[in-house]
């Protein structure tokens, strides 16, 4: 008697530990998924964001808002102070620096390496960030039907390793890039869409 309970005890056990072993993972259906986000039309993140290279290496407060009409990147110190302020819009880009200079350039891109020394993808920024492929990207879906990994039609190299649960399309919580030997950490903190 008892080897036949000690035999249903640990065949209970076993069965636990299966269903925990087997519970499946929150997961999305890819297409719907897409669809969300790319019915997302404007945005606002916050986080932080660390750019490590060979000959630079920094990290700053991280302030993305993304509309139709034009994008916003605000990078600032630990105090709150401004480092870069960046907008583009279908005319270019125009940065102004923690001294008030202002700058300009059609190519956004260019214009941030040229003033950070860290090449940021700020063009393609707006569906990246938000783990939407453009259609010039290939890509990688996780177990959870979302964006895992993608390279960029720009030489960047995308891993997505968390996504949150607290927004409707789940957006990323953390991302890398890279590209060569540049390395750019994301960690967003907060996400609002507020669409019409």
């Amino acid at each position: 008697m008892f080897s036949s309970l000690r035999v249903s005890v640990l065949a209970l056990f076993l069965a636990l530990l299966a269903g925990c072993a087997t519970a499946p993972a929150p997961t999305t259906e890819w297409q719907s998924h897409r669809d969300a986000l790319a019915s997302v039309n404007s945005y606002t993140a916050r986080g932080k964001v660390a750019f490590i290279a060979p000959s630079t290496r920094f990290s700053a407060n991280l302030y993305w808002r993304h509309s139709p009409a034009q994008s916003q990147l605000r990078l600032t110190n630990f105090l709150g102070t401004t480092l870069l302020s960046l907008t583009m819009n279908a005319r270019g880009a125009t940065v102004i620096d923690d001294q008030g200079e202002t700058y300009q350039d059609p190519n956004p891109a260019r214009l941030m390496a040229y003033l950070t020394g860290a090449p940021l993808p700020v063009d393609a920024l707006a569906p990246w960030l938000i783990g939407l492929p453009r259609a010039q990207d290939t890509f990688l879906l996780g177990p959870d039907n979302r964006v895992a990994t993608l390279k960029g039609a720009q030489g960047w190299d995308i891993d997505y390793q968390d996504y949150s649960a607290d927004t409707q399309p789940a957006l990323p919580t953390r991302i890398t890039l890279t590209k060569g030997q540049q390395t750019i950490k994301l960690m967003i903190s907060d996400w609002t869409l507020d669409n019409d």
